[in-house]
């Protein structure tokens, strides 16, 4: 991160609910990203259940513990094909899930992540899948047990390296234009619309 946006960065209410899913979820804002988690104070519940109304982004909460909330924000339409993808599918069979449709997922992975936090079961390293992650890294992840990746960036890389380096060094670029667009006054939902026209002018 270049000095001049972090200084941006450190300028920025932190406090505020814009400013922390700018911070904890550019990738997806910029649509470089299918998903992203977002951890926010329970005072946010309700503004960050509406946050992304009317737009191709939409939120699900995860877990509501203690005075943290975990949501998953994704692009509904790429998860869906994401979660449909092949080698995708049989792992998330693997893992228990024979159904694939959305909303079915959602509650279950809810139910298996809250129980983890509760500590009254394991990681649910599906969430790995449901946030994008190669299907081989999630492997990788569970196989060596967290240990001896080849590289760690935004997650554990247990497989072709030099993509997953482009790919978080594009997550890291996405993280800086939405620090700059913040700080210019542009809220979350102007991000993801623009973000969104962009992207449909160029398919």
């Amino acid at each position: 991160m270049s000095t001049e946006t972090l200084d941006l960065m450190l300028a920025l209410d932190h406090g505020e609910l814009n400013t922390q899913v700018a911070l904890q979820c550019a990738p997806l804002l910029t649509r470089l990203k299918i998903s992203n988690l977002l951890t926010v104070d329970k005072i946010h519940r309700a503004a960050a259940m509406r946050l992304f109304r009317g737009t191709a982004l939409s939120s699900y909460l995860l877990c509501d513990a203690g005075e943290k909330l975990t949501f998953l924000l994704y692009d509904r339409k790429k998860l869906t094909a994401y979660l449909n993808r092949e080698d995708v599918r049989q792992l998330m069979e693997r893992f228990g899930y024979s159904r694939l449709n959305l909303e079915v997922v959602l509650r279950q992975v809810a139910e298996r992540y809250r129980a983890h936090i509760l500590h009254k079961g394991g990681f649910p390293h599906e969430i790995g899948l449901l946030l994008g992650y190669p299907p081989a890294d999630v492997t990788g992840f569970i196989e060596n047990d967290g240990k001896n990746s080849l590289y760690i960036g935004y997650w554990k890389v247990y497989s072709d390296v030099a993509r997953c380096r482009r790919v978080f060094a594009g997550y890291d670029q996405a993280r800086e234009q939405v620090i700059r667009m913040i700080s210019r006054g542009m809220n979350v939902r102007n991000i993801v619309i623009n973000s969104n026209q962009e992207e449909t002018e160029h398919e």
